[in-house]
């Protein structure tokens, strides 16, 4: 973690508070934290000093100890965000959900309520799997996106948001996608027309539209209907002409097409986008190819 990522990290979970104490002093360099009154303030500082050190479970029970014996302390929400928030450093990600949850819960309309929903959303984003495999963790995350957005669109997380939706989104067509041609390879039309159909009406704009039209277009011919199978290699040729699959629908229709962009620029996943999701999901780009390529024999719903 760099240093900048945990100043900002210490920042959101002690910001708030530091400014509502007010005249409240901070210790000095010279301060025996060890020693520190277990008053309310000792208590949030000690845990402030306890968070910076990577020590997250001393802070969270420092936390607690505020919470339980000064209920009625105005730090008791900071503190909450910030039990939450030692749970996620830790990636425990559905223990820093549920103090999440039970800080909105208790606290529905504060000023960090944003945060509370962001953080929820990102714990679900965490756990997104590949996409041979289950992707409840990709739906929750997307709803928790979407809630931020519409209950606090004026958030300060809403670019981030934004930005992990269409990870996301792109992450649940993947997987139609496999599951298409899961079906279609044993072929199962009926199945794999509905999975890639679903790509289309579900998840436009997220780049699998050339692809699981071309599987589209032969789901179509394996059920022996040529002209709607011609329909769906036509679309991929009129709409995405430089993407890899108009290649692929022009050798269907007779066409010679030639591509007038370099194999791999036309990704998937775009540089910016990729960076993000590599850093969060810490995968490498041949674990995310072998992804694409490996989970055709895992009959995953």
């Amino acid at each position: 973690m760099t240093s900048r990522r945990r100043t900002w990290i210490v920042a959101l979970l002690f910001l708030g508070s530091s400014l509502m104490l007010g005249g409240c002093a901070l210790f000095s360099d010279d301060t025996d934290l060890s020693i520190a009154p277990a008053t309310e303030e000792g208590l949030f500082w000690r845990a402030n000093y306890d968070f910076m050190r990577g020590e997250y479970e001393d802070a969270r029970e420092r936390l607690r100890l505020l919470v339980n014996q000064y209920p009625e302390s105005p730090l008791v929400p900071e503190a909450r965000l910030g039990i939450a928030r030692t749970y996620f450093e830790e990636e425990l990600y559905e223990q820093a959900r549920v103090e999440y949850e039970r800080f909105l819960n208790f606290h529905p309309r504060h000023d960090r309520m944003d945060e509370a929903l962001y953080f929820i959303a990102l714990s679900d984003f965490r756990q997104i799997e590949r996409a041979d495999r289950d992707q409840t963790a990709a739906r929750q995350a997307l709803a928790a996106f979407k809630k931020l957005l519409t209950e606090v669109p004026d958030s300060s997380y809403k670019e981030e948001a934004k930005e992990k939706i269409t990870i996301a989104r792109r992450r649940l067509a993947e997987q139609e996608i496999l599951v298409g041609l899961f079906y279609l390879k044993r072929d199962k039309f009926v199945g794999a027309k509905g999975r890639f159909q679903r790509v289309l009406d579900r998840y436009a704009g997220t780049g699998w539209e050339p692809k699981a039209l071309f599987y589209l277009g032969e789901t179509y011919d394996g059920l022996e209907d040529k002209k709607k199978a011609r329909k769906m290699y036509q679309q991929v040729l009129e709409k995405y002409p430089d993407s890899d699959w108009a290649v692929e629908c022009g050798d269907r229709l007779g066409i010679k097409v030639v591509q007038r962009s370099q194999p791999g620029e036309n990704s998937m996943y775009p540089k910016e986008a990729s960076e993000s999701f590599m850093d969060l999901m810490k995968e490498s780009w041949k674990d995310l190819k072998e992804g694409f390529k490996g989970g055709l024999e895992s009959p995953f719903e």
